[in-house]
């Protein structure tokens, strides 16, 4: 009994820690305005790259958010990549009339790693930006990203993902766990550690994504494009890659409609974890899953032995108030709500969720647009 119980305070103990590092790490990071003027004219060229499949239902709202970007029309590409969509996606795309689109319509399934390759291969932008076809942006969002790049020339840019429309506590819930992760990347990149990126909202060096031989090496895995480049570019170029506080920059996507459409799209993201290898992110992927197991297993005991309470109270109250801090700021910053009475039974919730998902990630297969990893 007792080395259960130190196990589960050193355990809590380190979560806290890296916690508050992740809450100082936030609020530290400067927030970054669009500093481009009528006397500021931007030299950059951009290649927006799109990967699709399957999208009908999404790719003409994507497209007309990229070309209504108040960024220069002559400065900036749209290239999209049908990477063997089963639906119509392809022929929406090549019906649009916008200037600045390039369609590129691969010969057979070949994932997404391909699909941005090969994207990137035609670019002619020395900056690369990528997004997913299930997003919205606002007009200011690709001048803020140059602007940004402009001044601090960094290899990679790593900006914000957010849901919104959430409408009920299940995507609420989804909503603040990836507000969470969002500040997560930011603080981990101020103590220059990097765990997280998104696709969805991400830029680099088109120079320095051949320098590290873009996903050579790490093609195998069907997802996980962005944080396996993001590692790569880390190694190759230390202190490179720089987080984009800004409102302006954000990307926003929808929340999975159903429980077990989030459940899925989590354990695709878990199942990840260990193809990191020994890393900071495996590290810290281990330490959340345990930190959430511990204590789901000291409520389990608190009801049959009375001994268990205090362990349970303890530990789940410390990570309950340090993970709201951290809800709390980065929600602040982009001006969403938060919830607290949700939040604290959704955090009961989340105990379960994290246990299962971590003993479930490493032993099972995902579908993903229609594919099975």
């Amino acid at each position: 009994m007792t080395w259960f119980y130190l196990l589960t305070y050193f355990i809590c103990f380190n979560y806290v820690a890296l916690m508050l590092l992740y809450v100082i790490g936030w609020k530290k990071t400067k927030s970054r305005l669009n500093p481009l003027t009528i006397n500021h004219q931007p030299s950059t060229i951009v290649s927006i790259i799109l990967p699709v499949r399957n999208e009908k239902e999404n790719i003409l709202s994507i497209l007309q958010c990229l070309s209504k970007q108040d960024y220069p029309k002559n400065n900036y590409e749209i290239i999209v990549i049908d990477d063997f969509s089963a639906d119509n996606t392809g022929e929406l795309v090549m019906r649009e009339n916008i200037l600045n689109l390039k369609f590129i319509r691969l010969s057979q399934g070949q994932g997404k790693k391909k699909a941005i390759e090969e994207g990137i291969v035609q670019a002619n932008g020395s900056l690369i930006v990528t997004t997913d076809a299930d997003c919205a942006m606002n007009e200011k969002w690709l001048s803020t990203i140059v602007a940004f790049y402009e001044k601090k020339k960094p290899k990679m840019i790593v900006a914000p993902v957010l849901l919104k429309n959430e409408k009920g506590f299940q995507q609420i819930l989804q909503s603040q766990e990836m507000t969470v992760l969002t500040a997560s990347a930011c603080a981990s990149l101020f103590y220059n550690s990097p765990i997280l990126c998104s696709g969805a909202n991400l830029a680099y060096e088109k120079e320095a994504f051949l320098t590290v031989k873009g996903f050579e090496g790490v093609d195998k895995t069907a997802t996980g494009d962005d944080v396996f480049l993001m590692r790569k570019i880390h190694r190759k170029f230390p202190g490179a890659i720089q987080y984009l506080k800004s409102k302006d920059a954000v990307v926003y996507t929808h929340p999975e409609k159903t429980t077990s459409g989030a459940l899925s799209q989590r354990k695709r993201w878990a199942s990840k974890s260990f193809s990191y290898g020994f890393s900071t992110i495996t590290g810290i992927a281990i330490l959340v899953f345990l930190v959430n197991f511990l204590i789901l297993i000291s409520g389990i005991l608190s009801v049959i032995n009375i001994n268990f309470v205090l362990v349970f109270v303890i530990t789940f109250s410390a990570k309950l108030l340090v993970d709201f801090m951290l809800l709390h700021f980065s929600s602040a910053f982009f001006e969403k709500r938060t919830y607290p009475v949700l939040f604290f039974f959704s955090s009961l919730i989340y105990l379960l969720y994290v246990s299962v998902i971590g003993f479930m990630s490493p032993f099972t297969t995902y579908t993903w647009k229609g594919r099975q990893s």
